[in-house]
């Protein structure tokens, strides 16, 4: 057997009150957005205050029954909350440097994978990924468009809350307007996916129209329902 180190991206959800009902409450917004696409992801609960008095059992219970795993918490620092998590078997994290965004909603990708982030003079922001997503690798635009040059996996998966550019084939899985925003699109040379999703509205490859497959589209949302047009003529 071999030990090795690796990287992996988690969603991270802030708390910052005691009121667990926030949580639970945050954890269903997110999940609603997509539900098959969330459904069992691994999540980090982030600490932000060391003076809360946190049941962490209740804390593994609610995000359980959002239909998430806990992967861990970070960000504790008091012993008296370090000695409740390995009374409860739940992993301790210590992050990097690179800490997480402070902010109670909504919760945020930790993305260890290269990237770009482009500011305008008008701060719209805009992710831009290079080369090709891999199987199980997940990319997260917070709050901001995602560029991907290149083709998108099979078996992964990238998420933006604004919309998304596709400069390759898109073989995974895509979910535009993470956060509910219904003005934005997806946009691919290619489209060959596992499943596209705007604002939580959604469509597996078997719903997909066949004139579309393997064609430069853009997948739109229209009257609560996915609408797919061609990108080009060509």
């Amino acid at each position: 057997m071999t030990l090795k180190s690796l990287n992996f991206s988690l969603l991270v959800v802030n708390i910052e009150s005691e009121n667990l009902s926030l949580l639970s409450e945050e954890l269903n917004k997110k999940r609603m957005t997509a539900p098959t696409f969330f459904e069992n992801a691994p999540i980090v609960v982030n600490v932000e205050n060391a003076s809360l008095e946190l049941d962490f059992c209740e804390i593994k219970k609610i995000v359980n029954l959002q239909h998430f795993i806990l992967a861990g918490v970070s960000g504790v620092k008091s012993e008296s909350q370090k000695e409740l998590l390995s009374l409860h078997n739940i992993a301790l994290l210590r992050t990097s440097k690179r800490s997480t965004k402070k902010t109670s909603s909504p919760p945020v990708q930790q993305d260890i994978e290269p990237s770009v982030v482009a500011y305008s003079n008008d701060e719209v922001k805009t992710k831009i990924h290079t080369g090709r997503v891999r199987s199980g690798q997940q990319i997260y635009a917070t709050e901001c468009d995602l560029v991907i040059n290149g083709d998108v996996a099979a078996g992964a998966e990238v998420i933006a809350d604004g919309s998304i550019h596709i400069y390759g084939t898109l073989r995974g899985k895509a979910l535009a307007g993470a956060m509910g925003n219904k003005n934005v699109s997806i946009f691919c040379q290619v489209l060959q996916p596992e499943l596209v999703s705007v604002a939580g509205v959604y469509k597996l490859s078997d719903d997909l129209p066949r004139n579309f497959v393997g064609k430069s589209s853009i997948i739109s949302l229209e009257n609560e329902k996915i609408v797919i047009a061609k990108l080009s003529q060509t």
